[in-house]
This record gives structure tokens, C-alpha cells and sequence, in this order.
């Protein structure tokens, strides 16, 4: 598929406030489970959601308003053929700490060469995004050594979606391409997370997420809580106000995605 070919239903929140910077390493080592490396083109995210811990973990600090920046790393292809010529092979994750499809992707196209580079070499990968641009690189994942792409879906409820994630492409475009990944044989799966108290915790929003996966081609639902850190935890008060409680989850909820999976007949994970 033509990388000119297909164009993300980008959010309406998305701005383009792009940065190149040189990095001194491609891969770096992943304590996610099942990840081996992370491998990240961009820093920073103008899908701007306002739940994103990436500001807190990687102490970001202040560089304007979360999702008005990003930094693309120009020389990232170059890094990662050098790297991968002593790389002891493993499971190599984009999309750790930031999209690897989100806006300055569509120009820049960094995460495409570096696929096109990890294609030549013997490491699985395993994309995670909240993007339909992905779709652009069907072909080339699909050509991947055991390749997965998982999308990252809050919730189905479009409104919601796009208070929490305002820069983002639409629920509703994001399952669209994990069938179509699902069709060509592709792993795929959806990470329900953060699940946020007082925002998308309900019973119904949670089961219309599963259904969504299922019906989509999803293999699994990897189900995550809102983890509360500093930066974000302000975005989160300012959106939601006196209703926002970040250590406080409503009971039975893992639970209640737990059972929709098993009836779904699709498999269920705990995020790290």
C-alpha cells in the first residue's frame, strides 16, 4: 500500500508544532512485558490526550501545553541499522511512550523506515497506536516477522473520546483498522486504558469496548487503570473537575471486562 495513499481522520485538537532533534540511540530496553526493545521516532504526542503519563515518566518538563509540541528524531533510521547489526534479537515495541502514528508521521514518515529497516532483520514488532494512518503501512507490517498491532480504545463513546483525547482520530476509525489489519492476518488486540474513574468506568462503556474488539478481529483486551501522576492528574482535574478521583476505582470493573471478554470469546490481560 502506497504510502501516499491513505490519509488519518486526524482529531480536531491536532496541532503541528514539530521540532526536528538528533537522538543518540534508536533502542533502548523495554520493562513492559512481552517487549524486549522500545523504539520510539517521536517525544512528545499531538494526540494531546489529557490522561497521557508519557509528560510524568519521561519528566518531560514544560515545553508548552501537553500536545502542542513534538520532537522528531531525524536520524532515528540511521541509528537503528547500526544498532541492530549487535542487537541480540527480541520482541522491539513502538509506541511505548508515544505514537508512532500520530500526525508528524504522516510527513515525516520515521516510523516507516524504521520498519522498513526492522523488515531485514530478525526481530518481531509490536505497534500500539490510537491511529487509522496505520492502515498507510498495512503491507509493510504485515511483511514483519510475527508482527501485532494493538489499538489503544477508551472508549466507544466518540463525544468522550474526544474531551480525552482531542487529538486523536475517532474510536470508530481506530477499530475500522484493526479489522482490516485482523483481515490480513495481522495480531491484533485493544488495550482498554486508562480506565478512569467517574469517565469511561461504567459497565456499559466497558462492555461496548470488548464488543468493539470482538467484532473488529481482536485477539485480546489488555485492560489498564488511570495510574495517577502529577502533570497528568492536573490535565484530568481540569477536564473533569470535582469528579475527577485518580487513585479511586469502581469495584467489579476488571471484573465486568474480565466476564464480556470470556463471553466475547476473546482473551483477557492485565497491563503491566
Amino acid at each position: 500500500m502506497s504510502a501516499k495513499l491513505v490519509q488519518s481522520t486526524l482529531g480536531e485538537g491536532h496541532q503541528d508544532g514539530i521540532r526536528e532533534v538528533a537522538c543518540a540511540r534508536a533502542l533502548n530496553p523495554s520493562r513492559l512485558p512481552g517487549l524486549d526493545y522500545a523504539l520510539n521516532p517521536y517525544v512528545g504526542c499531538a494526540h494531546a490526550c489529557e490522561y497521557c503519563y508519557a509528560q510524568d515518566v519521561l519528566r518531560l518538563g514544560e515545553r508548552g501545553p501537553w500536545g502542542s509540541w513534538t520532537e522528531a528524531k531525524r536520524n532515528i533510521d540511521a541509528r537503528l541499522s547500526v544498532e541492530l547489526r549487535r542487537a541480540k534479537p527480541g520482541v522491539i515495541g513502538l509506541g511505548t511512550v508515544t505514537d508512532p502514528y500520530q500526525p508528524a508521521e504522516a510527513k515525516r514518515e520515521l516510523t516507516r523506515s524504521c520498519l522498513e529497516i526492522l523488515r531485514e532483520h530478525n526481530h518481531p514488532v509490536c505497534i500500539q497506536t490510537k491511529s487509522d494512518m496505520v492502515l498507510r503501512d498495512l503491507d509493510l507490517i504485515a511483511s514483519q516477522q510475527s508482527p501485532e498491532v494493538g489499538f489503544t480504545i477508551t472508549t466507544v463513546d466518540e463525544s468522550l473520546a474526544r474531551r480525552l483525547e482531542p487529538g486523536a482520530p475517532a474510536p470508530s476509525a481506530r477499530l475500522r483498522a484493526a479489522k482490516a489489519f485482523a483481515n490480513a492476518g495481522v495480531k491484533t488486540w485493544v488495550f482498554l486504558g486508562p480506565v478512569i474513574f467517574g469517565a469511561n468506568d461504567s459497565e456499559e462503556s466497558v462492555k461496548a469496548v470488548v464488543r468493539g474488539a470482538a467484532e473488529a478481529g481482536g485477539r485480546k483486551v489488555i485492560f489498564d487503570f488511570y495510574r495517577a501522576k502529577p502533570l497528568a492528574d492536573a490535565r484530568m482535574r481540569e477536564l473533569l473537575g470535582g469528579d475527577f478521583f485518580p487513585r479511586k476505582r469502581t469495584p467489579g470493573i476488571e471484573q465486568t471486562a474480565r466476564n464480556a471478554c470470556m463471553e466475547s470469546g476473546i482473551g483477557f490481560e492485565l497491563a503491566f
